[in-house]
């Protein structure tokens, strides 16, 4: 299975997994010509698109993917949020807790904390890459996967609450603007402490997502999770981005 990143960050957000015979898109925030001129992905090899939330980054152009026959999956709030609800719409939506088959993909979906309608989390399976994890845009995960021995973690770690209070101090940011990146999106420390709770000796890969441009750190932010997950490769996501996802096979 070959993770290809489109893009990460509020300028938009778009991840392709491609399998032998199939394909699955994870957010819909940047055009699909680009997903088309990064990987060897064409509509007609994916199963379907993955949408976190309604946020213009995140689905900003699902209804374009919708246009070229890809369908959209996501919660009913979201869908709603989009206008996709209609009879009609190239959308099929997801429940809180339940799962679903796109095409060779099982997707279990699960609700986050975020300013959206219905924000989801992701639990994707494949038989070529095993179980990944994906949450994005939420201050907490409530849930635990430990259990479930995932083999790989894409997550959100968007803000250092240390480079955040800086630039508060700075005036780079408002207290307001800052409270509000507190509330709506998850830190270096809570993106650590998802990490090492879920670590096990399957988690071969941990991928950071949505780093913001001023409160972040790259090289510093994959330091940290490193010490968290013992025996994983650490990757910061950005553009252009590949990386072969393979299930731990012991």
């Amino acid at each position: 299975m070959k993770l290809t990143v489109i893009g990460s960050g509020s300028a938009g957000n778009c991840y392709v997994l491609e399998a032998r015979d199939s394909a699955l898109i994870l957010e819909c925030g940047l055009p699909p010509e680009r997903v088309f001129q990064s990987t060897s992905v064409m509509p007609s090899k994916v199963a379907g698109c993955l949408v976190s939330h309604e946020h213009g980054d995140h689905a900003g152009f699902a209804k374009r993917y919708a246009a070229l026959g890809m369908t959209i999956f996501a919660s009913m709030g979201t869908l709603s949020a989009l206008g996709m609800t209609r009879d009609g719409s190239r959308a099929r939506s997801i429940a809180n807790m339940g799962i679903m088959h796109i095409g060779e993909f099982q997707v279990s979906a699960f609700e986050l904390i975020h300013d959206a309608a219905e924000p989801f989390g992701f639990v994707i399976a494949h038989p070529e890459c095993g179980k990944i994890l994906f949450v994005t845009d939420t201050r907490f995960v409530p849930f635990n996967f430990r259990r479930m021995r995932l083999d790989h973690i894409m997550v959100e770690a968007n803000y250092s609450d240390s480079i955040l209070d800086d630039n508060v101090l700075a005036e780079k940011i408002t207290l307001d603007r800052a409270d509000r990146v507190r509330q709506t999106h998850m830190s270096l420390r809570s993106a650590c402490e998802l990490v090492e709770a879920n670590d096990n000796p399957n988690l071969k890969t941990v991928i950071l997502l949505h780093l913001s441009s001023g409160n972040s750190d790259a090289n510093e932010f994959a330091r940290q999770v490193a010490k968290s997950a013992v025996l994983a490769q650490v990757y910061v996501a950005a553009a252009g981005l590949s990386i072969e996802l393979k299930k731990n096979e012991i």
